[in-house]
C-alpha cells in the first residue's frame, strides 16, 4: 500500500508538532510502508510508481515540476537496499537515510528511530518488540494526548483484522496476537472511560441546568448570555455545594455582582 500525501499549508504549526512525522510530511511526499525490509526489486516498484506520479503531475501542470519525494518506511533496516543504492545515513536523524539529491529518495528504518516522542508516531508501525514498546509509550501518555486520538482507533482495528487462529499459530503470531489482544483490552478500557466521563458531563449538565433556574429565581430575571458561561465554569470550579451556599446566603443584588466579579469564590 502506497500514499500519496499533500500538506496543507495552514497546518504548517501542527505538523511542527509531529516530530519526525511532521518533517517527513512537509511537501508532498509518496509513503512506501513495509512490514518486512524490502529488497531492490520492490524499492525499484517504488521508484517506478514516484517517476509515474511526476510525469502525471508535469501533465496536469503543463510544466516543469519538481520530482516528488519518495519516503520508504521499513519495520527493520533493508540492508540489501541501502548498500546496493548508496544510501547515506542523515546526520542528527538516527534510522534516516538518502539517496543522492537527483533521486529524491529516503528511507526510515523504524527499528534504528530512537524511543522518544518524536519519533513515536512512526515506532507503531514497527514490528513486533518495537511495536510492543511503542503501545506502551502511547498508553502511558496524557488522556489528551494527540497521539493517542489518532493512533488508538486504528491500532485497535489492525488488531481485529490480524488475529491468529489458535491452530495456526506459530511463534511469531503468537506474539502479534498478543500486542492485539493488549491494544484491543486498551482500547476497551478507552472506551469505558469515555462512557463514563459522558455520563459525568451529563450530570453536571443536570446541575448546571437546576442551579441556573434557582439563581434565575432568586435574581428575578433570566441569566444573561454574559453570566451563561461563570455559572458553568464555576460549577465546575467551586462545586455544586458551593453555589448552593451563594444563593441561599446573598440577595438577588448581591448575588449579581457575584457572577460579575471574576474573583469571586
Amino acid at each position: 500500500m502506497n500514499v500519496w500525501y499533500v500538506p496543507d499549508p495552514a497546518r504548517a504549526a501542527l505538523r511542527a508538532e509531529l516530530g519526525l512525522l511532521g518533517a517527513l510530511a512537509a511537501e508532498p511526499c509518496q509513503f512506501e510502508p513495509f512490514h518486512d525490509p524490502p529488497g531492490p526489486d520492490e524499492l525499484r516498484d517504488c521508484v517506478r510508481r514516484q517517476l509515474h506520479r511526476h510525469q502525471e503531475l508535469k501533465r496536469r501542470a503543463g510544466a516543469t515540476v519538481p520530482v516528488p519525494r519518495l519516503c520508504v518506511l521499513s519495520s527493520d533496516r533493508p540492508t540489501a537496499v541501502l548498500d546496493a543504492f548508496g544510501f547515506e545515513p542523515v546526520p542528527g536523524r538516527p534510522g534516516l537515510y538518502r539517496s543522492a539529491p537527483g533521486w529524491r529518495v529516503e528511507i526510515v528504518v523504524i527499528s534504528e528511530l530512537p524511543r522518544t516522542r518524536d519519533t513515536l508516531v512512526l515506532r507503531l508501525l514497527g514490528a513486533r518488540a518495537v511495536r510492543r514498546d511503542a503501545i506502551r509509550e502511547l498508553a502511558a501518555l496524557p488522556d489528551d494526548a494527540w497521539e493517542r486520538d489518532i493512533a488508538l482507533p486504528w491500532l485497535a482495528r489492525l488488531g481485529f483484522e490480524t488475529q491468529v487462529e489458535p491452530s495456526a499459530r506459530a511463534a511469531g503470531d503468537a506474539e502479534e496476537e498478543d500486542i492485539a489482544t493488549e491494544v484491543h483490552q486498551w482500547f476497551e478500557q478507552l472506551k469505558q472511560s469515555i462512557r463514563d466521563e459522558a455520563r459525568k458531563e451529563g450530570l453536571q449538565e443536570g446541575q448546571l441546568r437546576v442551579l441556573t433556574t434557582q439563581f434565575e429565581k432568586k435574581l428575578g430575571r433570566p441569566l444573561s448570555e454574559a453570566e451563561h458561561p461563570v455559572m458553568a465554569e464555576r460549577l465546575d470550579r467551586l462545586g455544586s455545594d458551593r453555589l448552593d451556599d451563594v444563593r441561599l446566603e446573598l440577595s438577588a443584588d448581591a448575588l449579581a455582582a457575584w457572577l460579575a466579579d471574576p474573583a469571586a469564590r
